[in-house]
Formats: structure tokens, sequence, C-alpha cells
């Protein structure tokens, strides 16, 4: 077998993640974006709740809200949702699908993370990616957290 160089594998990804680039942007969009101002009722209630609970405990710090909220919906619901699309709809997972999905969700992962990347030239090619896009990410996830602290607290009727 001919050995295949790396720069060949590098041009072709490069390319397909300029394909792609556009839907990715969108995907994003569409999962940290808030329709006629008005999340799911679900979300605002937890995220007032995780608030309640960080305000009983004296918690202030803003990273630590931003982790919490992290942790409870883009990485516990939506992370598992983009790797997984076979919980959702009707199709078979292929290996190579597996590892399309995990670099996009690592990319997901990176937006909704607080430290910023060390990225070098050892650096996972899945990282390095999608290293240019992720501040803009950041901006987006940061942007939906804060329209929905914004609005007003849900009564229990609207629970």
């Amino acid at each position: 077998r001919k050995k295949v160089l790396p720069e060949i594998y590098l041009t072709r990804l490069l390319s397909t993640k300029g394909t792609l680039q556009k839907f990715l942007d969108d995907l994003f969009k569409a999962i940290l974006s808030i329709r006629d101002d008005k999340p799911p009722v679900a979300v605002k209630y937890f995220f007032d709740f995780l608030e309640e609970q960080a305000e009983k405990r004296g918690i202030t710090d803003p990273d630590t809200m931003h982790i919490w909220k992290t942790n409870s919906l883009p990485l516990r619901f939506w992370v598992n949702i983009l790797k997984n699309p076979q919980f959702v709809f009707d199709i078979d997972k292929t290996d190579h699908i597996d590892a399309c999905l995990s670099v996009i969700a690592q990319a997901f992962i990176d937006a909704c993370s607080l430290s910023d990347l060390q990225l070098g030239k050892d650096s996972p090619t899945n990282k390095l990616l999608y290293a240019k896009e992720i501040p803009e990410y950041r901006k987006i996830v940061q942007r939906y957290y804060k329209q929905i602290h914004d609005m007003p607290p849900l009564s229990e009727q609207e629970m």
C-alpha cells in the first residue's frame, strides 16, 4: 500500500470544514437562541432555580453560575444529542459519522468553556479545527445565558 501524506488529509479536512461551516454556525445559533424573547419554560425555570440556590449559599462568582448552567443544559443534553443523533432520528451511526460528530461536539464543549484553549503544534486536530470560531461561539453562549437571566421570572401558573 502506498503511504498517504498527512497533508492530503489536512487539505481534505479543511475543505470539508469550509463546506459544513454554515451548517455548524446555524446549529449553534439554533441551540443557543431564544425565539420571540421566550426560551423553553423549563430552561428559564431551571436557570432561575440555579441562581436562587447560588444566592442561598452565598455564591456570587459569575463563573460558577456559568459552569452550573453549562453542565446542566449544553453538556448534559445538547452534547448528548449531538453525539448520538440516533436517540432522536431513525439512523445508523457509523464509526466515520461518530468521529465527525465528536469534532462538532468538542467545538460545542469548547464554546461553553470559560477557560482559554492552550493550543500548540501538538494539540489534537479536532481542537485546532474550530479554534478560530470558538471565541465567537462563546459570545453566543454568554448572550444566551444573559437573555435568559434578564427575562422576568416565571409564575407558578406558567410553570
